[in-house]
């Protein structure tokens, strides 16, 4: 009777090992392609914070770039991150509904023919998703230990979000 007892538990510390590995690498997985998607997101975010514009015909300002749009990847399952992180990951796509959202308003408040407070709203709220992007993925990057995306020499997309959100405190302080 020990004995079968013993193999039972045996087994089941086997199996237990094995899918706590399995689970371990899904979650690795999927924290790879989210790294990768919010390293796009990063560079989405940089391009719209740059935005060098563009005045039309009429002389009325106008985005010559996207505002950023995202997505979480389809496939894998996200109760295998920690709970916090999780909450990180899946809400991302809020925030940028959100930015977007707001950018409507903004759009519709700001005045022509320039739009500036547009134009410094989108440049604000996109610093700080792609600050926040870039803070999500060290966080995915150290739990499973992938390595950080490879920036090329020069780019460097905190330091230049930053600079933004310091910029536009300033004008907001000028503007009283």
């Amino acid at each position: 009777m020990a004995a079968q007892i013993l193999v039972f538990i045996l087994g089941w510390m086997k199996e237990h090992r094995v899918s706590t590995k399995k689970r371990d690498l899904d979650a690795q997985y999927l924290g790879i392609q989210v790294v990768l998607a919010l390293d796009k997101l990063v560079g989405d975010c940089l391009e719209a914070v740059k935005d060098p514009t563009e005045t039309d015909a009429n002389g009325f300002t106008r985005s010559t770039v996207s505002n950023p749009e995202f997505a979480l990847p389809v496939e894998g399952d996200y109760r295998a991150f920690p709970t916090q992180l999780m909450y990180s990951v899946m809400f991302m796509p809020n925030r940028v509904s959100a930015i977007n959202e707001g950018l409507d308003t903004a759009w519709d408040q700001a005045s022509p023919p320039d739009y500036d407070e547009y134009y410094r709203f989108r440049g604000e709220a996109f610093s700080k998703l792609g600050l926040q992007a870039i803070t999500l993925i060290g966080d995915l990057c150290n739990k499973y230990k992938i390595p950080l995306p490879e920036w090329p020499a020069g780019y460097d997309p905190r330091g230049l979000f930053l600079e933004e959100i310091k910029e536009l405190d300033a004008y907001w302080i000028r503007r009283g």
